[in-house]
Order: structure tokens, then C-alpha cells, then sequence
């Protein structure tokens, strides 16, 4: 069975693809300038050549929510600590690569939601930063 997927937009924390003509939403991962998806089973990478779809996919790097299913890695901050923007909080695997999620913004770690060895689902707050 042969699959056709395409690339239509990123936005926020989803990836919008066409497969063999119907449109699914999908969390995503950017690195570099590929955008790595999972779909029914499998892993895509595409590269984006437009760059203000670059542009968009590049903010959810910066997102403080597991971007796919992943095994949290190591939990770098505490409860109470103070970060800055910017400031790696936590690393995850996925899609057997690692991602640092960062701080979105300075503050107070408030709540951790998530313990090291644990599988996250996409969208799950990771993290709470008060400002």
C-alpha cells in the first residue's frame, strides 16, 4: 500500500498533511529545517522550504508541551527554581531523537508534571512557569 504525504501547514503545536488525498492534523518535531511526524505507524521527515512556514514550525520549539508521545529523558529544574527564558527544563525522547524543551518565558517552576521515565502523550503540560 503506497501512502502519498504532503506537507500542507504548521501551526501552533500541529502539522496539517494530506495522505492519498484526505487531511489529518499531527503533532510534529522541528529540526533544522525538517519537520519529523508520525502517522499510522510510521515517522516522516520533510523538509520545509517556504520560509515562513519555517518561521511558524520553528515557535513550537519553544513550546513547554510535549510536541508527540515521548519518554521524558531527565527533568532539569525543580519546583520553586527560577528559570529564564529560554532555559532547558526537561529532555525528551522521541521519535528516537532527544528534544530540549525550554522555558517560554522567565518566572518561578511552579509544577512539574511529569516524572523521568515517563511516556507523555503530545499537548501535556510538562511544565508549569509562574511569571
Amino acid at each position: 500500500m503506497s501512502e502519498r504525504v504532503q506537507l500542507l501547514s504548521v501551526r501552533d503545536d500541529e502539522a496539517e498533511i494530506r495522505v492519498d488525498g484526505r487531511v489529518h492534523t499531527v503533532p510534529f518535531v522541528v529540526q533544522g529545517a525538517t519537520v519529523h511526524f508520525a502517522f499510522a505507524g510510521e515517522i516522516y521527515a520533510i523538509e520545509i522550504e517556504e520560509k515562513s512556514a519555517r518561521a511558524k514550525a520553528r515557535h513550537r520549539d519553544h513550546s513547554m508541551t510535549a510536541p508527540m508521545p515521548g519518554v521524558v529523558l531527565k527533568i532539569l529544574v525543580a519546583v520553586g527554581d527560577v528559570v529564564v527564558k529560554g532555559a532547558p527544563l526537561i529532555i525528551l525522547e522521541a521519535m528516537k531523537m532527544e528534544h530540549l524543551i525550554v522555558a517560554t518565558h522567565d518566572g518561578r517552576v511552579k509544577a512539574i508534571n511529569c516524572t523521568e521515565g515517563e511516556l507523555v502523550q503530545p499537548g501535556v503540560e510538562l511544565i508549569e512557569i509562574d511569571s
